[in-house]
């Protein structure tokens, strides 16, 4: 029988790990060269798994995203540097990629 600390453990890791394993691209698109449907791409594989295709989902004890009250800027620094269990992308996706994703979220608002 497996034991549950340790598939604890493992589940936990691999969500962490999932959130942000992909390297940034040196000299990446700007922001005006990063369309919506890439911006929803990134959204879809870097934090849909705690977050939701529609940010209601609410894993890991993550927000609702579609009842957010941040502004644009304050959304920019949370993905850039992360808050609690969820990572920040600096240095994984670039400044623009970022810019797009926080725009994108502004998608799920009622």
């Amino acid at each position: 029988m497996v034991n549950k600390s340790a598939l604890l453990l493992f589940v936990t890791s691999f969500l962490l790990w999932s959130c942000g394993n992909d390297a940034a691209p040196e000299n990446g698109p700007s922001v005006a060269e990063v369309s919506e449907a890439q911006a929803r791409n990134l959204y879809i594989r870097k934090c849909s798994l705690c977050h939701g295709d529609d940010g209601k989902l609410g894993a890991s004890k993550s927000p609702d995203l579609s009842i957010s009250n941040m502004s644009l800027e304050e959304r920019i620094a949370l993905i850039t540097y992360g808050k609690g269990t969820m990572p920040g992308q600096k240095g994984i996706l670039n400044k623009a990629e970022i810019q797009a994703v926080a725009r994108y979220v502004e998608s799920f608002r009622n």
